[in-house]
């Protein structure tokens, strides 16, 4: 299961101030809808707000153009994702210029992950996610060692894998990998991060474990902006529960 719960914030004030903060720091918004079963996403950024009359607009990112006409296209409403905030909110579609802008209405409410900073993807039965990093250690003796893990779980802000008794010696909180080279969907980058938490999990009948384990959390102590949006939208895109969620 995914680590994340949905709070709902229905406070006009809140909500303009949520997208006030997206707007002055030009925040990345992806407005996303379903068709044929299929997510099809484009990038957006808030422009104005007009608090008083209760909408704001939105214009498309470089290269995006057609995809939001298609998207906003015969629609009463159009769904948007904030990454950096974790929120998620339906918007009902109050007048369009396209290709160029288009006017929204203040949602209702906004739907807010809680607990995490950003969502987090449990991938460990796809084995979609893999990393590969080089680690040493000096006990019992210095040795090095090559590792290929598919991720139990990731963020945006890190990740975490499982190892078996044997090698949980090379791993430390605090210790630092560098160049670990990470893969998903076809895609791959190479980045720093620190072990944050050391966690031993024992086998039950949720996890599907034969035997005891560690999970090595790692949150990415370098990670460029490309990277980041890969990964966002990556995760993104898997999270239906919780996306379907903002209309329960």
């Amino acid at each position: 299961m995914n680590d994340n719960k949905l709070r709902k914030v229905r406070d006009e004030s809140i909500i303009v101030s949520f997208l006030s903060i997206a707007k002055e720091t030009e925040l990345e918004v992806i407005i996303w809808r379903l068709v044929g079963g299929s997510k099809h996403l484009a990038d957006v950024k808030i422009e104005s707000i007009r608090k008083l009359r209760k909408y704001f607009t939105i214009v498309p990112m470089a290269g995006h153009e057609k995809t939001v006409q298609e998207l906003i296209a015969s629609q009463d409403y159009i769904d948007l994702y904030i990454p950096d905030s974790a929120l998620l909110l339906r918007c009902t579609i109050k007048q369009t210029e396209a290709p160029t802008r288009y006017t929204l209405q203040f949602p209702e409410f906004v739907a807010q992950v809680e607990r995490r900073k950003n969502f987090r993807l449990n991938v460990y039965n796809t084995e979609e996610v893999k990393v590969n990093f080089g680690k040493s250690t000096t006990i019992p003796r210095p040795m090095t060692q090559t590792f290929n893990k598919s991720c139990f779980d990731i963020s945006s802000g890190g990740f975490s894998f499982f190892v078996s008794r044997m090698e949980s010696k090379f791993f430390k909180i605090h210790d630092h990998i560098r160049n670990l080279e990470i893969k998903a969907n076809g895609w791959s980058t190479k980045l720093n991060c620190e072990i944050s938490l050391i966690k031993e999990v024992e086998p039950d009948g949720d996890n599907g474990l034969n035997y005891k384990v560690w999970r090595i959390c790692c949150k990415f102590s370098q990670i460029d902006q490309i990277s980041k949006k890969h990964l966002e939208k990556f995760i993104f895109e898997r999270l239906k529960d919780e996306l379907h969620a903002i209309n329960e």
